[in-house]
């Protein structure tokens, strides 16, 4: 089949299909590719366009974020397509959603799959410097037993006291629990999200997601929590918080380990850690991070980085400028 694209040049494309979806037809296969998550980021200034893509036996539906900045616009998937992708597919997607796009739209993000660990690079497709999502995760299969290493069975001993309760909507509570966030970012220097942020995606309710916030109690006092989504098949930790009180305890290791022992008990399939550092980024800035998450098991899972597919020659600036921008803020942000 010939398609001509809006640039004027044509294509030899076989099978390709690229059709407008409601968004309530998005199947929840990931997280960030659901209903959900684009109700929680129109919330925040992007619009959320859905579609069905398929071409050559591949098909997958796919979450399409866009955002208008002042003279242009950007265009993102996050977490998007399937194990079997391939670099022909994603030139395709992104030839063929360009009419559904805004003229502003100056640039296609990709973030892929965790399934899709190939490599994928053309002249078309451009590896961003810093990725926008982690490159490398640990996802631990809940079917099977757990295997937490002797590190958190020791931090567990020393945490013994802490109790962490599932958050029941409390405003007060939820006050509180904000302020051990914001204590936690200045200690651990890092940027936090806002109160409004955050209170926004408990609002979101009867979608294919469900936000859970896991705190921890000290001496009735609270001591730090975590934010967790649940779908259908995974439940992906998000950030969280622990600060020190009695006997210099902290709480971080009772939190996630009540979290994966509560999803391994109502039938999930897979806990996600999401965030360690990838391929080659041994003793980076999140090093302690990646060891606290390898603690509890599971497989290590890396990533593509970050594509982009440039609409309009102004891509290429937004390339360059963005990338700077990530370099200063040294975090991945979702």
């Amino acid at each position: 089949m010939l398609t001509v694209t809006r640039s004027g040049a044509i294509s030899t494309l076989m099978d390709l299909s690229v059709k407008p979806l409601a968004l309530d037809a998005l199947e929840c296969r990931s997280i960030f590719q659901s209903r959900f998550w684009a109700e929680v980021k129109k919330q925040n200034f992007w619009n959320p366009l859905a579609f069905h893509f398929s071409m050559d036996g591949y098909c997958c539906d796919v979450l399409v974020l866009v955002r208008k900045f002042s003279f242009f616009s950007i265009a993102y998937i996050p977490m998007g397509f399937t194990h079997g992708v391939n670099e022909k597919h994603l030139t395709a997607f992104a030839s063929g959603v360009r009419k559904y796009l805004p003229s502003s739209c100056i640039i296609l993000r990709f973030d892929l799959d965790w399934s899709c660990t190939d490599s994928i690079e053309t002249k078309k497709l451009r590896k961003c410097r810093f990725s926008v999502q982690p490159l490398g995760t640990v996802r631990i299969d809940l079917s099977h037993d757990l295997s937490f290493k002797d590190r958190v069975k020791r931090n567990l001993k020393k945490e013994e006291g802490i109790v962490v309760r599932l958050w029941d909507g409390d405003e007060e509570v939820f006050s509180k629990w904000y302020d051990t966030y914001v204590h936690t970012a200045l200690r651990d220097n890092f940027s936090t999200r806002s109160y409004d942020y955050i209170r926004s995606i408990f609002s979101l309710k009867g979608l294919d997601v469900e936000p859970r916030l896991y705190i921890a109690y000290s001496d009735g006092e609270i001591s730090g929590g975590i934010v967790n989504l649940r779908g259908k098949n995974e439940e992906v930790y998000l950030f969280g918080s622990s600060i020190k009180h009695t006997g210099n305890i902290s709480c971080g290791y009772v939190l996630q380990a009540e979290a994966i022992m509560r999803a391994k008990e109502d039938g999930v399939k897979v806990y996600d850690l999401f965030g360690i550092e990838g391929r080659g980024e041994e003793n980076s800035h999140i090093a302690s991070l990646t060891t606290f998450k390898t603690a509890f098991g599971g497989e290590r899972t890396y990533r593509m980085p970050t594509l982009d597919y440039v609409y309009n020659p102004a891509g290429h600036v937004f390339r360059l400028v963005d990338s700077i921008r990530y370099k200063l803020a040294r975090r991945s942000r979702i």
